[in-house]
């Protein structure tokens, strides 16, 4: 893997966790508004990379190992209670889904799974019951380059 695709995220979690209306990119993220977006939602946004000393396999083959990060960042709400109780109640089984999804999901044939690494409300409680948490996890691989 040269480096992680947000879409295969972003795949798994469509196929996985059928609780969500809506899963999708950065991209996505960016075009919703307050009332176009659905609920519960989830967006897979690439966070960044961290590379490993590089080593040379042979002359013209340079290997590295690289952390990639990304969030997950889940919109929740409960119109019927604007305290946010509902809402952190209905995110609870909405995590642990995507828990278990991406704690089983090697992207690549003899590579890692992801590990979760942490989690943080985003947006406190609005007027209208809503929430924005994110989760953190990581994916460790292999980059291997042919320079000649």
């Amino acid at each position: 893997m040269i480096q992680l695709d947000p879409t295969l995220v972003r795949d798994r979690l469509r196929s996985d966790v059928s609780a969500f209306a809506l899963v999708g990119l950065v991209a996505d993220l960016g075009r919703v508004g307050l009332r176009s977006l659905q609920y519960p939602s989830a967006f897979v946004v690439l966070l960044g990379e961290t590379a490993g000393e590089t080593r040379y396999l042979t002359e013209d083959l340079v290997d590295q190992m690289v952390t990639a990060r990304i969030g997950v960042i889940m919109a929740v709400r409960d119109i019927a209670d604007v305290t946010g109780a509902q809402a952190t109640t209905s995110l609870a089984p909405l995590r642990q889904a995507v828990l278990l999804s991406l704690g089983s999901f090697v992207p690549e044939a003899g590579g890692n799974a992801f590990r979760f690494s942490r989690g943080a409300l985003q947006s406190g409680v609005d007027g209208q019951g809503s929430l924005f948490w994110q989760d953190d996890y990581t994916l460790r691989f292999d980059r291997r380059i042919q320079i000649s």
